[in-house]
């Protein structure tokens, strides 16, 4: 940061500190409860800074209030609206998997952790290549020096392999195509 950037951000900071005692007596005023308030100010400085990432601000001032007035405004109204409840209804599901889902899924994949590690080593970089990165068929070829009937077929017994891993542990795994 240059010189002049520092002066710069020195003397905004300044004005915002010396903004706040006013702004608080603002919101303090028009709330009459401290811990709303705090929650307000701080807002508006969240707003005021985010603003000031992508804008310049002429003047802080006019925006804080402005900013303070929406916020009193909108806080209001969801006061005298009442807090909005809803009845719990049973048969909506968590968007978060299960516990015995998660252990299932950690399972399924150190099987195939442990499957792809037992695998040649040419059989495994093809297959990573092609499924994980998602490299075209020639470009494997070229890059490994081998046929390209030859990166098909290390990659449909890639494929077997971790489908006879999955088995030999009772688990399925549906999309390994």
């Amino acid at each position: 940061m240059n010189e002049f950037a520092s002066v710069a951000a020195r003397a905004a900071a300044t004005k915002d500190v010396d903004l706040h005692p006013v702004l608080r007596r603002f919101v303090e005023g028009r709330l009459r409860d401290r811990s709303d308030s705090e929650d307000l100010l701080q807002e508006i400085y969240l707003r005021l800074y985010d603003y000031r990432r992508t804008r310049t601000v002429a003047d802080v001032g006019a925006f804080c209030f402005a900013v303070a007035r929406n916020l009193i405004r909108d806080h209001m109204r969801r006061r005298d609206n009442g807090p909005l409840l809803v009845e719990a209804d049973e048969t909506i599901a968590c968007p978060a998997p299960r516990a015995d889902e998660l252990l299932a899924y950690r399972e399924r994949v150190e099987v195939l952790r442990q499957a792809l590690r037992a695998m040649p080593p040419l059989r495994r970089e093809v297959f990573l290549r092609r499924r994980l990165d998602d490299q075209p068929v020639e470009t494997i070829s070229k890059a490994l020096g081998i046929g390209r009937s030859a990166v098909d077929k290390h990659v449909s017994r890639a494929v077997a392999d971790l489908r006879r891993a999955l088995d030999r542990r009772g688990l399925a795994l549906e999309d390994v195509r």
